[in-house]
């Protein structure tokens, strides 16, 4: 299942979150396959926040795609995927990188 966590945009996904909250209530409950995560959510918590709340808990899925039009906002949640085991070929899709 795919989650978006977007203020604004309507993907194809199983579910939309529009508030950071409420996509920190979502990733909470599991069981994601891929996380559609934007930077801007016209709140004081940012995409990048909400990422970093999710690296703490564990509650990444293996996917991740960046949907973000912030171009410094992209760099910041790019490399905070990466220093914790996600691969990218075009910085907009990840995967994490298996360690077994």
């Amino acid at each position: 299942m795919w989650l978006l966590i977007d203020d604004q945009r309507n993907l194809n996904t199983d579910a939309i979150a529009r508030t950071p909250e409420a996509g920190k209530k979502l990733l909470a409950i599991g069981g994601w396959s891929c996380l559609c995560l934007d930077h801007d959510l016209a709140a004081e918590e940012s995409g990048y926040d909400v990422l970093m709340w999710a690296i703490e808990y564990d509650k990444v899925p293996e996917k991740v795609q960046l949907v973000t039009s912030n171009p410094v906002g992209r760099l910041n949640m790019r490399a905070a995927l990466e220093a914790h085991g996600y691969c990218t070929s075009d910085g907009i899709n990840f995967k994490k990188v298996s360690t077994a």
